[in-house]
């Protein structure tokens, strides 16, 4: 499965790094730095498969020479605490080749870096991982300065210094990711966006009627994969522990592992489910198509007999539907005559209360 990262990093001065020491390592070269009079040697490096500087065009030849382009670099910087470079860390996917791979980090790096004057120095590392295959990805060095001229420009590119570029940045990643992917013939794809951001937008496609049912049933398995936490990050620090027999003892790998964990039970269980959902299907259809068989072979007297019996169910559905209305019919009369009965009781009463007795006659009057 092709997996996405895009991480983006300062090198500081301020931190004590210098970016001659960081590209020597990454490019696995023995560099000079000028400005404090040191040799990084990393020449015994051995899972650095590839490196090479990118340039604009018409940058000047000392632009393409990785001594000499850090150390003006570095030169061009004035703080102590400075910036000197920024690095883009970006994971290969295992499905395309060396040379798919080392394409795709040019096309990147040409869109997002060269395209805006500044210049690159990538190296790509292809280690053992865990799981016994290979590791691929890519370092990217970038200047903070692009060129101007024979040197570098007094203003600094600060697209990489907010949040919004460097959303941009990965979300050019993953389309350049999925560019790649696509003419290499591969069904796999990357998703820059956060998972819940993802689980929602699977939700949403497995809800849709106007899909197919398959797309659907897809998309429902992806957005329950999807409910899972983030994989916390691996540093070196805790690689080192785990060569070192010390795995256990490492906080971060035990997490990522946990996470890893649950990420492949959700996957088992969303595998599960669609093949439960594939038989059922099937066994809907065998069901069907016995039926369809058993009508098709039927005796002339059978089917007359089943004919006979949807005109019977018809004629009691008639009857029902009869019986409903009557009964309908029936309490509303019931209801009226009840109103009828208890305007007649408010009448009579009315004439009760407005009746009196005549005066009576006395004694000896009605002689």
């Amino acid at each position: 499965m092709a997996l996405y990262r895009c991480e983006v990093k300062n090198i500081s001065r301020g931190k004590g790094r210098s970016v001659v020491a960081a590209s020597a390592y990454r490019s696995g070269e023995r560099l000079v730095d000028e400005r404090q009079q040191m040799t990084h040697d990393y020449t015994r490096r051995e899972d650095v498969a590839h490196s090479e500087i990118i340039a604009p065009e018409g940058a000047p030849a000392w632009a393409s020479d990785r001594a000499a382009l850090w150390n003006h670099a570095d030169a061009a910087e004035k703080r102590k605490d400075a910036r000197t470079a920024k690095e883009v860390l970006v994971a290969l996917p295992r499905e395309l080749t060396p040379e798919q791979q080392r394409e795709a980090v040019r096309e990147f790096v040409r869109d997002q870096f060269t395209s805006r004057g500044l210049v690159a120095d990538v190296s790509i590392h292809v280690p053992q991982a865990r799981d016994g295959g290979e590791q691929p990805h890519a370092h990217i060095l970038t200047t903070t300065r692009p060129l101007d001229g024979d040197g570098f420009a007094k203003g600094k590119d600060r697209t990489l210094d907010q949040p919004q570029g460097i959303e941009a940045l990965r979300e050019a990643w993953g389309e350049t990711v999925n560019r790649s992917l696509e003419r290499a013939g591969c069904l796999e794809r990357v998703d820059h966006r956060r998972l819940d951001v993802q689980a929602k937008d699977r939700e949403a496609v497995s809800r849709d009627k106007s899909q197919p049912l398959e797309v659907r049933e897809q998309a429902a398995a992806d957005a329950f994969v999807l409910t899972r936490d983030p994989e916390p990050k691996i540093g070196p620090t805790a690689l080192r522990m785990e060569r070192q027999g010390r795995g256990d003892k490492a906080h971060a790998l035990r997490d990522a592992l946990g996470v890893r964990k649950i990420r492949h039970g959700l996957e088992r269980m969303a595998q599960e489910w669609r093949k439960l959902r594939g038989a059922a299907r099937d066994l809907a259809g065998r069901v069907a198509e016995k039926g369809r068989d058993a009508l098709d072979h039927m005796t002339p007297g059978l089917r007359k007999g089943l004919d006979r019996l949807r005109d019977a169910g018809k004629a009691l559905a008639r009857d029902d539907a009869m019986a409903q209305r009557l009964r309908e019919a029936g309490r509303k009369l019931q209801v009226q005559d009840q109103a009828r009965q208890a305007l007649e009781r408010q009448r009579h009463q009315a004439r009760a209360r407005s009746w009196r007795p005549g005066p009576t006659l006395g004694p000896g009057l009605g002689r």
